[in-house]
């Protein structure tokens, strides 16, 4: 007899357990296991417990809505996600409908004199948590993870070749999630344009790549600029204007319910036919809204014949300005690929591309997941590396105030108005390269000993990370400005960058 019990759990929605025992007399039947959808769930988790294949107990399990069927899968698939755009293989995104549902369980063999149990957990979420593609990590352990925020593909207007005759096709979703993997990246994020159509695949696919997380995203065009939501599944409008929203803060505020990063896209490209509503110019923008930036964009490295911008008119100095007026925006790079089979001007249907990965974003988190990558960038714990050949690569930032405060990169340092503030730039990897500190927008000097040293290859008995150590003082700060940083970039002799590093943000007192 199937007995079904509440089962407290943090959110917003009790667990359903139905559980019981199955005998050999139940081989070759099905058990039909009634649980109750709430009113606004927006995924659903199903858990089955019970296969021993040791004692020949095969379970297979379906799911039937209030209407029909949506989905049936074998012994292999105990856990199964529905969702409103994605699904596990073998089930049917679509809406989840409240009322009563029920899994369908198939008794496939069971041995003779065999008392087995089973349990079913029904899990339910809505809001942040179900824009997830997973309900756990990827990897456990708090790292620096890379990945690549910006990606494209067939869904949108990502084009590739067929095979074998060459056309230029939309590029399957597949294709991408492929490059990141060989890139050797942790995480990344497919950012279509405008639509949720990729979620469904990337929902199948990722478990394909099972050591790299895989950020359901979306780029939302407007004629005012482009932005990103990062890790979100949900529905929001992107029309600027009538029928949509009135203008880019109102959406901004529809999605921040998601839980979806907030971040603009590459603000410095000049908008015009060959990239319409590219460059930021969206009127009165509450950047207090936003979470994030995009410094470093592939798109505008590939137009330059893969040199990434720098001063002048470049995205950093887009932030640095933003940096100054007092936001708090995280700075992140994104390849922004449309082909990531080939990408190469002669031969590609979308010319000149950034591979998929370069620039790379590390991102120090928790652990592997969504929650935790999402939250490591809010917390400005983030480097971007503009190498292409990043895995060794690390940069981080510390500072303290004379009168005792110590923080790292992305955190606020409360300074006192006759504090020095001392502290080191952290390199891992990049021995003989040199730092450039930059306070407030000014390029703070540190003579011979801007240069990193041979222990940021991990030389002798070092870690890998090398210090290079700076001091100035509370008074040097930019007068009449509204914020104040700090951060450090890592050039090569040549002075090109090779990473950028994210703020200390300075609090001075009175």
């Amino acid at each position: 007899m199937a007995r079904a019990e509440d089962a407290p759990q943090d959110g917003a929605f009790d667990d359903v357990i139905v559980s019981g025992v199955l005998h050999d007399s139940d081989r070759a039947s099905y058990r039909e296991l009634p649980f109750t959808v709430p009113a606004g769930v927006s995924k659903i988790t199903l858990r089955l417990e019970g296969n021993d294949p040791d004692k020949g107990t095969y379970l297979v399990l379906g799911v039937y809505d209030t209407e029909r069927l949506r989905g049936w899968g074998g012994a292999i698939k105990p856990e199964v996600t529905i969702a409103r755009t994605f699904a596990s293989t073998s089930y049917l995104p679509g809406p989840l409908p409240a009322g009563q549902w029920r899994a369908s369980l198939r008794v496939a063999s069971i041995r003779k004199g065999v008392a087995a149990p089973y349990r079913l957990v029904v899990h339910f979420e809505r809001g942040a948590p179900a824009q997830a593609l997973y309900d756990a990590p990827v990897r456990q352990g708090r790292a620096w993870y890379l990945g690549d925020f910006h990606t494209h593909t067939g869904q949108s207007d990502g084009k590739c070749r067929s095979r074998p005759s060459g056309k230029a096709v939309p590029c399957p979703v597949l294709r991408t999630l492929e490059a990141a993997y060989d890139h050797g990246l942790d995480f990344v994020s497919v950012s279509d344009h405008n639509v949720a159509a990729q979620d469904a695949e990337l929902a199948v696919d990722a478990a394909y790549f099972d050591a790299m997380l895989v950020i359901p995203g979306r780029e939302m065009t407007t004629a005012q600029g482009h932005f990103n939501l990062t890790g979100v599944t949900d529905y929001v409008d992107f029309r600027l204007g009538a029928p949509g929203p009135r203008d880019i803060n109102a959406i901004f505020r529809a999605a921040r319910p998601t839980g979806a990063l907030l971040s603009i896209n590459h603000p410095e490209i000049p908008t015009g036919e060959a990239c319409l509503g590219c460059g930021w110019s969206a009127p009165d923008t509450d950047f207090s809204l936003l979470d994030a930036i995009e410094v470093a964009n592939g798109g505008v490295a590939a137009d330059a014949k893969g040199h990434f911008d720098d001063g002048e008119g470049s995205g950093t100095q887009w932030w640095e300005r933003l940096l100054n007026r007092g936001y708090h925006l995280t700075g992140i790079g994104g390849s922004d690929n449309h082909d990531p089979v080939d990408g190469h001007a002669g031969s590609s249907p979308v010319g000149e591309q950034s591979p998929v990965g370069t620039p790379a974003t590390a991102v120090e988190a928790a652990d592997l997941s969504q929650p935790a990558i999402l939250a490591g960038v809010r917390a400005g714990r983030v480097f971007i590396d503009l190498t292409g050949a990043h895995h060794d690569h690390g940069l981080d930032l510390e500072a303290k105030a004379s009168s005792g405060a110590r923080v790292a990169m992305g955190g606020t340092l409360r300074l006192g108005a006759k504090d020095t503030v001392r502290g080191a730039v952290l390199v891992r990897g990049l021995a003989g390269a040199r730092v450039d500190l930059i306070l407030d927008g000014r390029h703070l000097p540190l003579g011979a000993g801007a240069v990193v040293g041979a222990d940021a290859i991990g030389a002798g008995a070092g870690d890998g990370w090398a210090r290079v150590s700076f001091a100035f003082a509370a008074r040097d700060l930019a007068k009449g400005q509204a914020g104040h940083w700090l951060r450090a970039d890592v050039r090569d002799a040549a002075g090109t960058r090779l990473l950028i590093g994210n703020p200390i943000y300075l609090e001075p007192g009175q």
